[in-house]
């Protein structure tokens, strides 16, 4: 047992080692502060990304007040976050350049993929449980703080 521990340690440290450097180039896209573009049809708000060495933090505003701040590893591990005031567990893992985010809160399960091309955001919102439409948001960065146009 011990063996297989040590075994399965050394392959994850092996992986995580050995991502390509553009992948490690696209996953640093993604850090940033978020808003959906003009004409986009969303009342998620405002995404704050931040790269803090091996784990994410966010942040998510809408209309000026919290909805939810977190910071979670990128190697799946379950946090417990709030999210406007409500209790609930997040993981998050890269799929490739692709941070996953896959968030429970009582029997709602939904999943979020962020990635980024060019100076554009895509938001993949899935729901899992219940079951539901998924949805593709676009976000443009936002150049300074206050300023509310995106790029």
């Amino acid at each position: 047992m011990l063996f297989r521990v040590a075994a399965l340690g050394s392959i994850l440290c092996f992986a995580a080692a050995n991502v390509p450097a553009d992948e490690v180039a696209d996953r640093s896209k993604l850090a940033g502060k978020w808003q959906p573009r003009a004409g986009e049809k969303s009342d998620d708000g405002t995404w704050t990304l931040e790269d803090n060495n091996g784990s994410i933090r966010i942040t998510q505003e809408s209309n000026g007040r919290r909805i939810a701040e977190y910071e979670c590893n990128t190697m799946g591990r379950e946090c417990n976050i709030k999210e406007a005031g409500r209790t609930a567990k997040v993981s998050m893992w890269f799929n490739g350049p692709k941070l996953v985010e896959m968030r429970t809160r009582g029997s709602e399960v939904v999943k979020r993929r962020f990635s980024v091309t060019g100076d554009v955001l895509e938001l993949e919102v899935i729901p899992i449980a219940p079951g539901g439409k998924a949805e593709v948001i676009h976000m443009g960065r936002l150049r300074a703080e206050g300023d509310r146009k995106p790029q």
